[in-house]
């Protein structure tokens, strides 16, 4: 926690802490809001899509953005604009205008995730990466915990007061974010050529340890996108639960991150030891994909939370790894390249994984049959990334 007591660290990981607490309540009520208003079938399907597929068109527009006006400056406009639009949520006539605010809100993801992941390094002292990025975590899993709850505030407080406060908390976020503009590599530089941006991160991936890290990222976020969607059926097909209840799935795997992250801080440093970050992340990642998919054998809400708490565990020591893994072998303006371009493909991905439920919407598979086939896909491809790994 000494970490904390520096100042740029400490602004940074409260609004990282802000932004994903904001999230993770949006991500909570907006299937609430949507199966309320326009049901739970194809509608709540697309909706949720819509939060990420943008994302991936306007892709080539972060990166010379990012060079140009700086990480702080684009993620704090864009987040202060999300703040507007989440407050708009509630008051969407129609399932086409939801369905737009929607979209234009994952649109300025676009911007918000790269700039922050570009601030990571920067804020971070040397020989402390492990431990700042477990703290990381920390913040994200916390808001995992605390944020499903007070999305259920929707059904308590009303939409309109309860995206009223998720849009606060982002403007907060956004404004944290702002003082750091001091940092190195935070007030931008003169924008690169696009085409060359593309080139380096395709030379990145020559890397096979970075190629490895790009392919357990992209198989997690399908696994991730499509958690969501099942989590809120299982809650109401399997364990007969309402629609706030559902929050209590999400905060579960948050309550495991936090116990991961205890778990990381006393015994990690021993296993990195012995082991890379980069074998620990890929087999913690292997780990935490086996206990998701035994919510197959979940008969009740209770043992479902103990199965996402479980998995919750390993979850976090495997982040916590990846960014290790990444800060120890590229510079901070590589991170940024690879970041900026990396990031689409997990939004793909996640985009995958949550239209993926259309198969069991639509009646093509079971919803076991389908978290089945998302869960396998997303940690099959581990497996061979671990044992062909280069020695470490």
């Amino acid at each position: 926690m000494s970490l904390l007591r520096a100042p740029g660290f400490r602004g940074y990981w409260l609004a990282l802490l802000l932004n994903n607490l904001a999230s993770w309540c949006v991500i909570a009520a907006l299937p609430i809001l949507v199966a309320d208003r326009f049901g739970n079938g194809m509608a709540l399907v697309v909706s949720l899509g819509l939060r990420v597929l943008p994302k991936v068109v306007l892709a080539p527009l972060a990166g010379a953005l990012l060079r140009r006006a700086g990480p702080v400056r684009v993620a704090s406009v864009a987040m202060g604009v999300q703040a507007l639009l989440t407050a708009s949520l509630p008051w969407a006539g129609s399932l086409p205008l939801l369905q737009a605010l929607i979209a234009a809100i994952g649109t300025l993801d676009l911007f918000v995730t790269p700039g922050l992941l570009a601030l990571r390094a920067p804020v971070t002292p040397p020989g402390r990466e492990m431990a700042g990025n477990t703290l990381y975590s920390v913040a994200d899993r916390a808001a995992k915990v605390v944020g499903p709850a007070l999305g259920g505030m929707v059904t308590a407080v009303g939409a309109e007061t309860a995206f009223a406060l998720f849009a606060l908390m982002t403007m907060a976020a956004a404004t944290a974010v702002l003082r750091l503009v001091a940092l190195p590599f935070a007030g931008g530089r003169k924008a690169r050529d696009r085409t060359g941006g593309v080139r380096m991160f395709l030379s990145l991936l020559k890397d096979g340890q970075i190629a490895g890290l790009l392919v357990a990222a992209v198989t997690y976020s399908v696994m991730m996108g499509g958690l969501r969607p099942f989590l809120f059926w299982a809650n109401q097909d399997w364990f007969g639960g309402s629609d706030s209840a559902w929050t209590l799935l999400l905060a579960a795997q948050g309550v495991g991150a936090l116990i991961g992250a205890l778990v990381s801080a006393v015994f990690v440093g021993r296993l990195l030891r012995h082991v890379s970050a980069y074998t620990l992340s890929l087999a913690t990642g292997l780990l935490e994909g086996g206990v998701h998919l035994l919510l197959l054998c979940a008969q009740s809400a209770p043992q479902a939370m103990l199965l996402l708490a479980l998995a919750g565990i390993p979850e976090i020591v495997s982040t916590a790894a990846w960014f290790t893994t990444v800060q120890q072998r590229l510079p901070v303006e590589r991170q940024a390249v690879l970041f900026t371009f990396s990031a689409p493909l997990w939004d793909l991905a996640f985009a995958a994984g949550t239209l993926s439920a259309g198969l069991h919407a639509q009646g093509m598979l079971s919803l076991s049959g389908y978290w089945a086939v998302v869960s396998l896909i997303s940690s099959a491809p581990l497996l061979p990334l671990l044992a062909f790994r280069r020695t470490d």
